[in-house]
Formats: C-alpha cells, structure tokens, sequence
C-alpha cells in the first residue's frame, strides 16, 4: 500500500469532519491560503506550529495525532498507526446525525459491546455514519482503526481476506489466512469497520465468530441491510433523516436536516443555489415526499441541473424510474432495492409484495388475515431492513411500497385488494360499536392510525363501483370523522359513495344517509342534513329497521333543535325515547335523555325535569363506559344549572365535561364546552378568561369545521355582547390571543 501523503491525509481528515478550507483556517487560525497550498501539495511538509495547530482544529490525538504530525515532517508513520487513518474520505460532509453518532460511540466504548452492527434500508446513510463514528472513536483504539468494504466478497473466504488487506496482513501462503489474521490482532486494542455484510449475515459467525473469540481487544462496526444472528451483538437501526413541516420558517427549514443534505447536494451540481430562491416550501415537500432518504435525497439533487424545485416534485410521484439512473448496487433507489429483494428468500419476496396493499402501515393482526403472512417471513423484512415496526404497527417506506407493488401480479393484486377492502369495512364498522363503549380511546387511536388505510380501503370501493362496500365503510366511519375533525373529507367521502349507481341493501344505505346527515348538521348545513335524514327514515321504514327509524327521529329532532323549535323537538325526542326503551336499547336511551333534556331547559316550567334527565343520561353512559357521552351529557346539566343562575355549578361541570372531551379525544365537543364553560364565567362576573376561552374554541372550530347551531349560538352571542361591554377593546387582545394558544395553555387554563 502506497504512502499517502501530507496533502491528501489533510483534505481527508477535513471533509471527514465537515469544514470547508475557510472553516478550517477559522477555527485553527492558519490562513485559507496556506491550507490550500498544503492540499496542492505545494508544499510536502508543514511547520511544527501549522502541524499544531491544524491537529488541535482537527481535534486529533492518540495514535491519529501521531500519523498526522510523522506526516507533516515528511516521515513514514509506524505501519501499526498508519491503520487508524485508513478510513475513506467521505464525499460530503454529515448532516443531521450528531445524536446518532454520539449514542454509537457510547455503545461501543461499553466494555460490554464488540459488535455493534447499524442496520438500515440501502441509502439510508450506513457507511457515512460508522465512518463518522469511527473516526471519532478512533483515539479509543490505539492500535487500529481498519475499514474493509465487503460489498465484492461473496463468500467467508473472500471476506476474511478483505479483512486481512484492510489490516495490513498479507496471506503468504504459510498457514491459513483466519489463524494469520488472529495471531495479528490479538493482543491489540483495534477497531475493525465491515461495510456492507447484508449478503453475508448467514455466515457472520464464520467470518467474525472466531475473531471476537481470540482478539478480546477487538471491537466490531458493521453496516448490514439485515441483522446479523450473531449471540452477543448489539444493534442499532439507523432512520432515514427528519422531515420538515413545509410552513416553516425558511430558516427552520435549511436546519432541518434532510433540506440541509438536500442543499448541499444541490450546490454540488450548482454552486449558486440558494434555497431561499428556490421556493423552500416546495424543496420541504420534496424532501418529505422523499422521506428523508439520503440517497435519493442525492439523486433528486442532481435532476435540480435540469428541473425547477415546482418541476422535481411534480415528477415524483414515479421516483424509482426518476432516481435510478445508474446500473450498480448504488446507482439507483431501483439498484440498491432489487439489492435487497436478491437476499430475501421466496416466502419473504411474496410477503413484501403483498404489503404493497397497506398505506401508512398495518398491525399483525391485518397482514395475518389480509396477507396470509407467516411469522417468520415477516421476521425476515424486518431484518432486512425493508420493513420497520414501531410500537405495534409496522411500516414500509413510500419508496420500498411503490417497487413492492411492480413486483405483485394482477391477479393477486385484485384479490389482495378485496381482501383489504373487507377487512377495513369490517374494521370501520367495528369501531362504530366501540366509539360509543368503554374501549373509546383506544378505538380512536387505532382508526387514527389506520386512516390511510381506511381511506384506501374507500377508494378502492369506488373505483370498483361496489355502492355496498363503500357505503358500509363510509356509513360507519362518520362518527370517527366527527370525533376527529375530519368532518368535510367524510361528507366528500359519503357523497361519493351515496351517488353510486346500484342497489345496494336498504339499511346499509340508510345508514350511509344517516352519517351524511350528521356530518352535514355538524357544518351548519342544516337543508342538507334534513334531506340526509329524511332519506335515512324512507330506507329505515322500508327495511322495517325499527333501531334505524327511532334514531332518524332523533336525528330531525337535533335539526329542529338547531333551528330554535324546542317544542317541536321535545315531542320528536320523547318518541325516539319512547321506541329505544321499548328496544331495550341503553346508549341510544341515553342520548335521547340528554337530548330532550336539552330541549327542555328553556323554560322555568320544564327546567327540574331537564336536569333530572341529564343526571340520569349521565349515569347511564357511565356505566356504559362511554366518556364522550358523559361529557355530553355533563355539558347539558352544566347549561341547565347556568340557564337557572347556578353559574358556579355549571361551571364546575363544563370544567369536567372540557377534561373529558380532551381525554377521549373530541375535538369539535371540546369547542362547545369552551363555550359553556366562558358563558357560565362570564355569569360570575369574570370577563377577559371568557374572552380568551372563546377564542381558543374559535381556532378549535376553524381546524375541525364544526359549527355552532342555532339553539348554541343564543349563548354564544349573549356572552360575546356581555363580555364586549365590559372590557372594549381588551376583548379583542383576550380573544386573539386564545386562539393562538395550545391546547395545552387551553386545558391549563380552564382547570386553574
């Protein structure tokens, strides 16, 4: 191996930490000029003080200083030195990774960790970090830093001998190579780096098994696509780089650390570009479509010579065929994934392709019935990198779906997409049932993490033209849509699904009618949701579903409601009341309860029966375990005991209905109790906390688009005009600053 010399060692060990020649001279104080001359190789050697100087810029010691100031003075370093500098000089300097570096470097100089093994999809930045981790592990290890680059041995043989050359260990033919090897390193305090094991892990124990057994001074670093069976190893997975929030500032975003990778590789091909000239919301969005995915973060940089930012990130909804230019291993994101699909075995081939069905992820339980996935195939994805569980749910990179989905046949792509349709209308209509039980939170939570599988699900259903499946999907989702804030993109939903052509079963129509309705009168929308409605009780009565019929009344009963007619409500309620006793039906005798409560409250003469109604419409969802139901009708008693002059008592109520709708997740009904609660406030007397309180339900009612009814927006307005005498033009700071705030400062304040 050739001596390197003083200029090149310098240029290496410069980029290897990320400083240009100017950052360089800045920190050491040795002029640019001087540095660059150094580089040229201008001059061979460098004075004691530059020496000096640059190593302490450099932060260099041990073993790496020695090398450093031997070659400056022009002297070959000691061949047992010249290993822990033998690192390949990156291409460009690392961003964005300074945490996992410095958790690296705490794994490994544990006593109790030899091999450590980064795993990680191909591209996803591997070989920059454990050079970047070695390099600063390096005074670590006094006798040697050695990297060997395995992507060309395809066998234990072959891979031992890269060991060996990166060792500086020549196979002279006296013995075998493993056991020359093994007499060089034991008894020395080194650092081996294996790059790119992925298609040796099978074999790892033969190639590393008997190194770590007879060297106790030699710790492993390896960079795998798959994790290597190896007892005793350690891991760490590495992630594709944060992200950006496109409305950030343009400051924030060039500190994020994919726009950052994505800037300098621009500026690689394009030194003039700036990103603030260069629409950095779209550069944002082109990295999050990318997914933080340093390789083809690269790659999309380099299509910058030839496309605007607007341009690049319109082409790439087809980022295989855009980023996979080249031919090799890494040429390409289509390159490096036909890499990793070559490793995998039949049974994990077909698994990854089946995935391709899934969007935003899945659980165990769906790719098992959906998929047909048999544990350990599923094992092996995850062990190759190309699949990442978090918490309990799995998850495939955009990319890595996308090249899936080439690999799966019509056919089974037909069924598997039946297959994921079924399962998510069973799940959506499962999950009406459990919104309104004990098991609410969770619920929730899961239909959150499934939404864009249930969006999926919805659209595959319409392009089939299936009126059945769609409306079952769409029909049992409105409540979750409600809870949610996701109120237009459900009647955008329910709306397409309605307008399909086809019989689809009376019920199953009805209650698509029934969500449009209740979604519509959640907007304000008060001609369509009785239209909805309507519809609802004609499919109901013809199908004889008297469940569906009795929750119709209720319903039109909400909308006259809205509207003011309390009277005419009441009666509409007491009948639906009167048909879910005679059911037997205990939520939907509850609600009722609450309901007409709410229609009762407005006048002297029914306000005792209002409130008994609400308490007993609270006990019932209590033992339910339905907390949103209590909230509501905890709400209603609030609004009673305020509407009779108990202020106090209904705000203590309204403060308990907030932590209840907060808990269970209601977005829209934790507006509506921000507003009751600054009604009975402001009943006291307080004036600029009401003030602030509706501002915060304003902001909450522009995100989710719940509006205020008719019978609410009485209230609403008596406490705006009170509130507006009493503190001029106060009320307009109160106000604008409540609706800035988090709904965290909201909770703090309301319970203060």
């Amino acid at each position: 191996m050739a001596e390197e010399s003083f200029a090149h060692l310098l240029r290496r060990l410069r980029v290897s930490v990320g400083l240009t020649q100017e950052e360089l001279a800045h920190r050491s104080t040795v002029s640019a000029r001087s540095i660059s001359d150094l580089e040229r190789a201008i001059y061979r050697t460098a004075r004691k003080e530059t020496t000096r100087l640059l190593a302490d810029a450099l932060e260099l010691s041990g073993p790496a200083r020695a090398q450093f100031e031997a070659t400056a003075r022009g002297r070959a370093a000691d061949p047992a030195l010249s290993a822990v500098l033998s690192l390949p000089a990156p291409l460009t300097s690392l961003v964005g990774r300074e945490a996992e570096i410095a958790a690296i470097c705490e794994l490994v100089e544990r006593q109790d960790v030899r091999l450590l093994t980064l795993t990680g999809l191909g591209g996803v930045g591997k070989t920059r970090l454990c050079l970047a981790a070695a390099q600063r592990l390096s005074p670590a290890f006094p006798e040697g830093v050695f990297f060997a680059d395995l992507t060309a041995a395809g066998t234990p043989e072959l891979a031992l001998a890269a060991v060996a050359q990166a060792a500086g260990v020549r196979d002279d033919g006296a013995g075998p190579l493993a056991r020359t090897l093994v007499e060089h390193l034991r008894g020395r305090q080194c650092l081996l780096v294996a790059d790119n094991f992925e298609h040796l892990a099978d074999r790892a124990a033969e190639i590393l098994g008997g190194l770590l057994a007879e060297c106790p001074g030699l710790t492993c670093l390896v960079t795998s696509r798959r994790t290597l069976r190896l007892r005793g190893g350690h891991e760490v997975a590495v992630r594709p780089l944060r992200t950006p929030d496109p409305s950030s500032s343009t400051a924030e975003l060039a500190a994020n650390p994919a726009v950052a990778l994505f800037s300098q590789c621009v500026r690689a091909h394009w030194p003039d570009w700036r990103l603030e000239d260069s629409s950095p919301a779209v550069v944002a969005r082109i990295c999050a479509r990318l997914e933080g995915l340093p390789l083809a973060l690269e790659l999309a940089a380099a299509r910058m010579k030839v496309l605007t930012s607007e341009e690049l990130l319109r082409r790439l909804t087809g980022r295989l065929a855009l980023l996979s230019p080249g031919s090799d291993r890494q040429g390409g994101l289509r390159a490096t994934l036909d890499w990793s699909h070559g490793l995998l075995d039949e049974g994990a081939r077909a698994l990854l392709a089946r995935l391709s069905v899934f969007a935003g992820g899945w659980t165990l339980e769906s790719v098992e019935e959906i998929c047909g996935c048999e544990l350990d195939d599923l094992a092996t994805l995850v062990d190759n990198s190309l699949v990442h569980r978090s918490g309990t749910r799995f998850v495939l990179l955009e990319t890595v779906r996308e090249y899936a989905a080439e690999l799966l046949g019509a056919a089974e792509s037909a069924e598997m997409g039946l297959r994921h349709l079924d399962w998510f209308a069973d799940l959506a209509e499962r999950g009406d049932r459990e919104l309104i039980g004990a098991g609410q939170r969770h619920w929730l939570a899961l239909l959150v993490d499934e939404q864009d599988n249930l969006r999926r699900a919805i659209a595959h259903a319409l392009e089939l033209g299936d009126a059945t499946r769609a409306q079952r999907i769409t029909g049992a989702l409105w409540r979750f849509w409600e809870m949610h804030g996701r109120l237009a993109e459900g009647r955008r939903w329910l709306e397409l699904a309605l307008d399909l052509p086809g019989d689809s079963p009376p019920v199953v129509r009805g209650l698509a009618f029934k969500a449009a309705g209740n979604l519509a009168r959640d907007q304000g929308d008060r001609a369509s949701a009785r239209e909805s409605h309507g519809r609802a009780l004609e499919m109901f009565e013809a199908a004889g579903f008297a469940p569906g019929v009795a929750t119709a009344f209720n319903n039109l009963a909400n909308i006259l409601l809205d509207e003011g007619d309390h009277e005419a409500a009441a009666e509409h309620f007491e009948r639906g009341l009167e048909r879910f006793l005679a059911l037997g039906d205990r939520w939907n005798t509850a609600l009722l309860r609450v309901n007409l409560a709410l229609a009762l409250r407005k006048t002297t003469a029914t306000l005792g029966r209002a409130a008994s109604l609400a308490r007993e419409s609270i006990e019932e969802f209590r033992g339910l375990g339905d907390e949103r139901g209590e909230a509501r009708a905890v709400e209603a008693l609030a609004r009673i005991l305020d509407h009779g002059g108990d202020h106090r008592g209904g705000a203590e109520l309204h403060v308990r209905a907030v932590a209840l709708r907060h808990a269970v997740g209601d977005r829209g009904g934790l507006a509506r109790s921000m507003e009751g609660l600054a009604h009975a406030l402001s009943g006291l007397g307080e004036a600029e906390l009401p003030a602030w309180l509706l501002g915060h339900a304003a902001a909450i009612r522009t995100a989710t688009g719940d509006c205020r009814n008719a019978d609410d927006e009485f209230e609403w307005q008596d406490t705006v005009r009170g509130l507006r005498e009493r503190l001029g033009d106060v009320y307009d700071a109160q106000w604008a600053a409540g609706r800035a705030a988090t709904t965290e400062e909201a909770l703090g304040r309301c319970t203060a």
